[in-house]
């Protein structure tokens, strides 16, 4: 049997019903069977047309199964008649596909649509559609077993539940939709008020019902967190608002001008590092965070920090930095033009030569190795009198030797400029 085609009505069969159907797209059930059942004798179709006259009971019964058995419509602020509306609606259309007069999903589409905008969850919205067809069903098995129809009716039994099926597919896919459209409004709307704080245009009296409408406590110690998005658009802390979560820290995110920002609330100044600890475990880009504060004016400073603090950590690597946790990379990366003066003043001779390279790398070394050249050998992976060396030609170039301290305070401030700011050496 092949359920879903709509039949041609034919000149001088049922005239009448024709006539009083045609604007209403042929749904008149008796017109509908005379037509069909006398060109479709192999299929229970006469069974199909005749629950077409029971809509209202099969739909009122579906009805109270629903509110006996679903919490969640009960709870929800959809009232009984709109339920009924438009369970009638859907048993209705499915009928009138397995009679073969209608091959439409406006209806389920409907039934999604309205039960997402009411709030009532996914699983509902499909049990509903279960005890529908399992209604439907056991009617069938009732009537067709009272005309010994029943061989008919299993013949078909695939097609009706397939059409069952697809009725419950078109729904869940109009109730996604409308969901992830009321998801994108409300993470729009969540976004503007974050951003509201942050560039301090929310108005101070405002701030306390802000915070608690994203989720935040209006008695907190906060941070701002900057993370840099990457090229690829990836996350750049993935998932960090559960992990946040599970540590015990609220928190509330937006992407503004290529950055992530967050704005994190804690019980105690405690948690502070452990919300460090978890921002730095998730880290996959370059990620800047403020000082810890308490008062909501104090949000648009908190930002800068985080991204000045952003800028510390070196271009094009992974890594996660506190404002004021290196005092003099944030000097250089908040005064950049100062740093490139610096930077050219100080090293531009050796950024000048072939060896720059290895001249910048046994400098970092010895820094790193409190000035022994053992070991920063050891960290170079060379023999110390050839970092002997290398000191004596860049005490050469510069005219600052890493033993004077003077002179090893300007080397090493040029020194992190390169490193935070790019080289820019001559070509």
């Amino acid at each position: 049997m092949r359920i879903g085609r709509r039949p041609q009505l034919r000149s001088g069969i049922c005239a009448p019903a024709q006539r009083d159907c045609a604007p209403l797209g042929y749904r008149h059930p008796m017109s509908i069977y005379e037509d069909v059942a006398k060109t479709r004798t192999d299929a229970p179709v006469e069974l199909f047309a005749e629950l077409l006259g029971s809509v209202d009971v099969l739909s009122d019964r579906v009805v109270a199964q629903i509110l006996s058995g679903e919490h969640a419509y009960v709870e929800a602020a959809i009232s009984a008649d709109q339920l009924g509306q438009i369970v009638r609606l859907n048993v209705q259309a499915l009928l009138e596909t397995l009679v073969g007069v209608l091959d439409s999903l406006e209806a389920p589409r409907t039934a999604g649509r309205l039960k997402a905008e009411y709030g009532i969850p996914m699983a509902s919205l499909l049990h509903a559609y279960r005890l529908a067809g399992l209604a439907l069903w056991d009617e069938m098995i009732a009537r067709s077993a009272a005309t010994n129809n029943s061989e008919a009716l299993l013949r078909v039994s695939s097609d009706v539940w397939g059409i069952i099926d697809r009725f419950s597919s078109a729904a869940a896919e109009s109730y996604r939709e409308v969901m992830d459209e009321k998801d994108r409004r409300d993470q729009q709307a969540r976004s503007v008020m974050l951003l509201s704080l942050l560039d301090g245009t929310a108005v101070q009296r405002d701030a306390n019902g802000i915070l608690r409408t994203l989720g935040l406590s209006d008695h907190a110690t906060y941070l701002v967190v900057v993370a840099e998005l990457s090229g690829t658009g990836a996350d750049p802390l993935p998932s960090i608002p559960a992990r946040l979560r599970a540590a015990g820290i609220s928190s509330t995110w937006a992407a503004w001008k290529g950055e992530h920002v967050g704005l994190l609330a804690c019980a105690s100044r405690a948690d502070t590092v452990a919300a460090a600890t978890v921002i730095s475990s998730s880290a996959t880009t370059r990620v800047g965070s403020s000082r810890p504060f308490t008062a909501m004016q104090d949000a648009p400073e908190a930002l800068r920090q985080g991204r000045i603090s952003l800028e510390c950590v070196p271009p094009a690597s992974v890594g996660v930095h506190t404002y004021g946790a290196a005092p003099l990379d944030t000097l250089l990366v908040g005064q950049p033009d100062y740093a490139t003066e610096l930077r050219r003043d100080v090293l531009g001779p050796i950024l000048a030569t072939a060896e720059a390279d290895s001249f910048i790398d046994t400098l970092e070394a010895w820094f790193a190795a409190d000035g022994s050249t053992a070991e920063a050998g050891r960290i170079l992976h060379c023999h110390r009198n050839t970092v002997g060396y290398r000191l004596g030609r860049i005490a050469e170039l510069t005219g600052r030797s890493v033993s004077r301290p003077a002179d090893a305070a300007e080397l090493y401030a040029a020194l992190r400029s390169v490193r935070l700011l790019g080289s820019s050496r001559p070509r």
